[in-house]
C-alpha cells in the first residue's frame, strides 16, 4: 500500500504567536512543531504499511524550517519526504494550499491512500484535505477514529455529532483522522540520527506547473479581534447551605439555570 501523508509545521505555542500587518501568522514566532494531529495521520500510515507492506511518503508545504517536520516523520517510519518550498507561495490560503498539494500528489505518482490530520493546530478549518480530495477526484472520509484494511478498501469509524458511523471506502481515497485514532510512536536515538542524514525532494510552483499568483490567497482577512481576557472567578465560602444558595444564585444569574 503506497500512502501519501500531508503534514504541516505549526506554531508550538499559539499564545506566543504574533500576526503580521496583513493579519497572517508570523511563522518566526511561537516556535515550530509538526502538527500534532498530522502525527496521528503518519502513525496510521506507518501501521497500515507495517501490516500490508508498501511505503509512506510525507508531503509538506512551507518555509525552509519545515524540513524539520520531514526529519521527524522519517524518524518514526516515513519512507520518503517531499518539501514544497517557494517564496511565491507564502500567504497562500486554504484553497491555494490545496491546489499546490493536489498538484504535488499528481506529480509524485499514484497513491492508494492520502492521509491527513482532521484539522490543523493553527488554522483549524478542516478544509484543505477535503479540497485535495475534490481536486484529485477521490472519495473521502473525515474525522476518523479507527482504520482497518479490508482488501482494496478501508473500513473507517467516523465521528458524527450524535454518534459514530462505520464507513467502507474503496481505494484510492482520502482519509482524515483525529487525535483519538492512535498514539504516535516516539523515535529511537538510532532513527533520529538516520533522519538527520536524510535528504528530501524540494519542489517549487514552477516544478508543479502552477501559477504562483493563482495559488496565492484568494481570501483577505479584513480585521482581527483579540480574545478578551478571562474574567476572574468568584470564590464562594460559608456553610454548605450558604455555598449552595450562592452557587444556585450565580448559575441563575449566568442563565445556566
Amino acid at each position: 500500500m503506497d500512502i501519501l501523508v500531508l503534514v504541516k509545521q505549526v506554531p508550538g505555542e499559539l499564545a506566543d504567536v504574533r500576526l503580521t500587518a496583513e493579519h497572517t501568522i508570523d511563522r518566526s514566532t511561537g516556535g515550530a512543531v509538526t502538527d500534532p494531529v498530522d502525527r496521528n495521520a503518519l502513525e496510521a500510515a506507518v501501521q497500515l504499511v507495517e501490516a500490508q507492506g508498501g511505503a509512506v511518503t510525507v508531503l509538506t508545504m512551507g518555509p525552509a524550517s519545515a524540513k524539520a517536520a520531514l526529519k521527524e516523520c522519517v524518524s518514526v517510519g516515513a519512507t520518503r519526504g517531499v518539501h514544497i518550498n517557494d517564496d511565491a507561495l507564502v500567504g497562500a490560503d486554504a484553497w491555494g494550499t490545496a491546489q499546490v498539494l493536489a498538484a504535488a500528489a499528481r506529480r509524485l505518482g499514484e497513491f492508494d491512500l492520502v492521509l491527513a490530520g482532521a484539522r490543523s493546530f493553527d488554522g483549524g478549518t478542516s478544509s484543505v484535505p477535503a479540497m485535495v480530495a475534490e481536486l484529485l477526484g477521490l472519495p473521502q472520509v473525515t474525522n476518523v477514529t479507527e482504520i482497518e484494511a479490508d482488501g482494496d478498501a478501508l473500513v473507517c469509524r467516523q465521528v458524527l455529532e450524535d454518534g459514530h458511523a462505520r464507513i467502507r471506502i474503496t481505494l484510492p481515497g482520502v482519509v482524515t483522522v483525529d487525535e483519538y485514532v492512535n498514539t504516535p510512536r516516539y523515535p529511537s536515538v538510532k532513527s533520529k540520527l538516520a533522519a538527520n542524514k536524510a535528504s528530501f525532494d524540494v519542489l517549487t510552483a514552477a516544478d508543479l506547473g502552477i501559477d504562483a499568483a493563482g495559488a496565492g490567497a484568494t481570501t483577505t482577512v479584513l480585521d482581527i479581534t483579540a480574545r478578551p481576557p478571562r474574567e476572574p472567578g468568584v470564590r464562594i465560602s460559608g456553610t454548605p447551605e450558604e455555598i449552595a444558595d450562592e452557587l444556585v444564585a450565580a448559575l441563575v444569574s449566568a442563565g445556566v439555570l
